[in-house]
């Protein structure tokens, strides 16, 4: 990992040459900002700051807690924080001399932004960020594949406790349980919406016990050294009615025929707009809510997507969702999710150890 951080740093520095900036700064405080943070040092904690310069030197400056850590973790030289972040932030560059300084505009607070623009000239460089963060090397996809093992074992190993009259607060809390068992970290907030409640594309887990002759919507998600998983599945309790089936089936049929689109260079709106097609022929697409999928890594939601919203092109090293569901008031809904590794001539499944079936129990 320490020779992909260095390689991230030199593709900062030579970003910076280009935009004929000094010094680009990530700061993260009480935890915001700690993904950009996490990936150009490798460095995990809940407060510290990088300062990468256009010569490709770097210093990573870190208050008493983390000295020790941050040295363990991060091939940057570490410094020890005297006075306050912001303060040490703009005293390094004070010393090199930086004039022309970039950060993330959007995970920088506007205080910060303040004590700093004293410092010189400072503008959003949040897009750079965002273009080496897409891309995901071979260690990332790494993580990735060893998040979405994790999330597989949890879920059936889940699926085995469950019974009529469970909530899903319970099931929520047991899935957790289960993924931290096997190594894991909780993911986002996960979504448990069964009977009519499936209805709703984020409904979070209640208090509502879950019936049997129902079924369950499963969107949830682990982490491995930082990197998530994101996955939805369905289960009933007992044998699914004949409409709940042809509804997972059809979610299934465009779930495989959009994956199959994936491959460098094609268009994310096209590949969403593939999803419509399919549920326009079957008289549903009004019921299709939501993009077909989204990038994600360190965070749940990252470029590219798979949206009418913004034509994102495809690239080689993408890692995207794909997430058809259908949401029919008065009946029901679900959503049927993989993650998938784009590639020059196709894509990966990342979430390959989960069956994509109708389960039930």
């Amino acid at each position: 990992m320490r020779a992909d951080i260095l390689r991230r740093t030199e593709k900062l520095a030579a970003a910076l040459k280009k935009q004929e900036a000094d010094a680009f700064v990530i700061l993260s405080d009480e935890d915001v900002n700690w993904e950009s943070l996490f990936y150009m040092s490798g460095f995990r904690g809940t407060a510290g700051a990088l300062v990468v310069f256009a010569d490709g030197e770097a210093e990573l400056i870190l208050d008493g807690r983390y000295a020790v850590q941050g040295r363990e973790q991060s091939p940057h030289k570490v410094y020890e924080q005297r006075s306050s972040l912001v303060s040490d932030v703009a005293e390094s560059l004070k010393k090199h001399g930086s004039k022309e300084i970039l950060c993330e505009s959007d995970k920088t607070f506007h205080g910060t932004w303040e004590k700093l623009s004293a410092c010189g000239l400072w503008r959003d460089g949040g897009e750079i960020i965002k273009e080496l963060r897409r891309q995901k090397d071979a260690g990332e996809v790494e993580d990735i594949k060893r998040a979405a093992s994790i999330g597989a074992k949890a879920f059936l190993e889940a699926l085995d406790c469950v019974k009529p009259g469970m909530t899903e607060k319970a099931f929520e809390a047991l899935l957790n349980y289960k993924i931290n068992l096997l190594g894991g970290g909780a993911g986002f907030d996960m979504i448990v919406a069964s009977g009519p409640r499936s209805v709703m594309p984020h409904g979070r887990a209640s208090e509502r016990p879950m019936a049997a002759g129902e079924w369950v919507t499963v969107d949830y998600g682990a982490r491995w050294n930082g990197y998530f998983c994101d996955i939805t599945r369905n289960f009933s309790l007992g044998t699914p009615s004949a409409e709940a089936a042809a509804m997972h089936e059809l979610l299934h049929r465009v779930h495989d025929e959009t994956a199959a689109m994936l491959r460098a260079g094609v268009s994310g709106t096209a590949v969403h707009n593939r999803a419509v097609s399919i549920f326009a022929a079957e008289g549903k697409e009004r019921y299709f809510t939501h993009s077909l999928g989204h990038g994600f890594g360190l965070e749940i939601h990252e470029a590219p997507l798979l949206s009418p919203r913004r034509d994102d092109i495809l690239r080689a090293g993408d890692v995207v969702t794909i997430e058809p569901g259908l949401y029919i008031p008065g009946f029901g809904g679900m959503r049927l999710e993989d993650d998938y590794l784009v590639t020059e001539d196709g894509a990966e499944r990342l979430t390959k150890e989960l069956n994509q079936c109708f389960y039930s129990i």
